[in-house]
């Protein structure tokens, strides 16, 4: 046996976010660790990886007992771990080359001056090895997300671990990229790596997965061998809650917002778009399409490229993303950590900073009104935390997720824009987010980005496909399914003129 866990519990105050889990995982094993947000799994991640230390139980690596003091201490004994959070991994200012060799620079003992021709020599030889096509002279805040994914999971593999743990390691990943670090985590199998795969999609278990277990309330509720059955898996996890089992595709009413010639990319062709009330509009397509780059501009946080937009019928051209918010748009935006996340503050603080003016009198700040409010919001989305008087940090990335989607939604707005708001969200909290976006568009039109079209599908009446930076078609939710527009997203060039509507509406 690679690793054994016995009996491991973990303490924050009065809060037991784990009650005595025990688990194995066999050398060359893909083991799935499945649970809702706020199960504890994030916490279990932790304590392999020496992040956090636990309070009771005891953790043995091929029969010996292993004491983690320090995150070194893990990787000595052959863990390597991918964190969900990928920017708590890399370091804004350094190159990619860098980033890729940063445990290896800070180990050696180097002096402040490195030898900047012997890092890209062997930057490029784990390039050659691991067959990646990465800048390696660029800064990694120059990577999209996926890119900066992409370092964490090549710095890991490069070390040859005994056990590799992977947390929703496809969270920004296009589809391309994700069937890539699938065959990797494959090949790493055949090698006789073990992996303990975190993830909410059951179609990566599925694929991927040897066992799985399923953690709830800090406790292994259940465990599944091979075939697994996803349905079960789900129930397991879930509990007493209820899947979401589809909705009726609404038609929309009246017309809420129109834009005319916008352009995702200056060279990109033009885009027309009509939103109506009563309807949530599913936006999909590969990362990299642009769809996170139109958003920007309908809601202010990037200047308009082209074209003109009307708000209410009122020309609407916001100079930010405060001047849209105070015209009635907002934007749930696509990274958690980097756009809307202040590390140390408390959730009270996170719900109430975009809506200070609902909170003060005479300049006055009324922390009570503040703390009401974001216990309403921690209710109706059932954020799991200690209160709210937490610090963010406290909470799991889901339940960030679910407060930071949750506090725009307890107010008014004309159009309601949401940028992958189910990443890192567990399928119940996502059939509850999707449900309360569907009753929210029958005020305003919800506008609901996602590049997985599952997601889409789930949560929209009208989807339309973006490649290229261009619109390429558009259907009802019912008339398509997941595989469908999988298809048509991988597509490259201008659309048959059929499956193209000039005024998308």
């Amino acid at each position: 046996m690679l690793l054994e866990i016995k009996d491991i519990t973990k303490a924050f105050g009065a809060t037991r976010a784990l009650r005595g889990v025990s688990l194995n995982v066999k050398a060359g094993e893909t083991l799935g660790l499945l649970g809702a947000n706020g199960a504890g799994k994030s916490t279990l991640i932790k304590i392999l990886s020496a992040n956090y230390s636990a309070t009771s139980g005891d953790i043995f690596v091929e029969g010996e007992k292993k004491t983690f003091a320090f995150p070194d201490d893990a990787r000595g004994a052959g863990i390597e771990t991918v964190h969900q959070n990928i920017d708590d991994g890399v370091v804004f200012g350094m190159s990619v080359a860098e980033n890729l060799l940063l445990e290896e620079i800070s180990a050696s003992g180097s002096s402040i001056f490195i030898n900047q021709n012997a890092i890209m020599k062997r930057a490029k030889q784990i390039e050659e090895q691991l067959e990646l096509d990465l800048p390696l002279a660029a800064p990694i805040e120059n990577l999209s997300a996926s890119g900066r994914q992409e370092v964490l999971i090549a710095r890991a593999l490069v070390k040859n671990p005994k056990l590799l743990i992977l947390d929703e390691p496809t969270s920004t990943l296009s589809e391309r990229e994700s069937e890539k670090l699938f065959e990797a985590v494959k090949d790493l199998k055949r090698r006789g790596i073990a992996i303990l795969y975190i993830s909410h999609r059951m179609s990566e278990i599925e694929l991927l997965c040897d066992r799985a277990v399923v953690l709830r309330n800090g406790l292994i509720v259940s465990e599944h061998e091979t075939p697994l059955d996803t349905k079960a898996i789900a129930s397991s996890i879930l509990g007493e809650l209820v899947l979401n089992s589809g909705h009726e595709c609404r038609d929309g009413t009246d017309l809420a917002f129109e834009a005319k010639g916008l352009r995702a990319t200056p060279d990109g062709a033009p885009i027309n778009l009509e939103l109506r009330r009563g309807e949530v509009v599913g936006l999909t397509g590969l990362i990299g399409a642009g769809k996170t780059e139109l958003l920007e501009q309908i809601c202010g946080h990037r200047g308009l490229i082209a074209g003109d937009m009307k708000l209410e019928g009122t020309p609407y051209t916001p100079k930010d993303a405060a001047d849209a918010m105070a015209n009635g748009v907002v934007m749930v935006p696509e990274q958690r950590a980097l756009q809307s996340i202040f590390p140390g503050e408390t959730l009270w603080n996170h719900c109430t900073i975009g809506l200070l003016g609902l909170f003060n009198r005479f300049g006055i700040m009324n922390p009570s009104r503040e703390i009401a409010f974001t216990k309403d919001v921690i209710e109706s989305f059932r954020v799991v935390c200690p209160g709210a008087v937490a610090e963010i940090e406290d909470l799991s990335g889901g339940n960030q997720q679910k407060l930071l989607v949750g506090r725009w939604m307890e107010q008014d707005w004309k159009l309601f824009v949401l940028d992958e708001p189910f990443r890192g969200i567990d399928i119940g909290a996502r059939g509850a987010i999707s449900a309360a976006l569907r009753d929210y568009a029958l005020k305003a039109p919800v506008i609901v980005c996602s590049s997985d079209p599952e997601e889409v599908i789930e949560v929209a009446d009208r989807v339309l496909i973006m490649v290229e930076g261009q619109i390429l078609h558009e259907d009802k939710a019912s008339n398509v399914s997941s595989e469908s527009l999988s298809d048509i997203m991988s597509q490259t060039g201008s659309p048959a003129p059929e499956n193209r509507r000039e005024t998308l509406h």
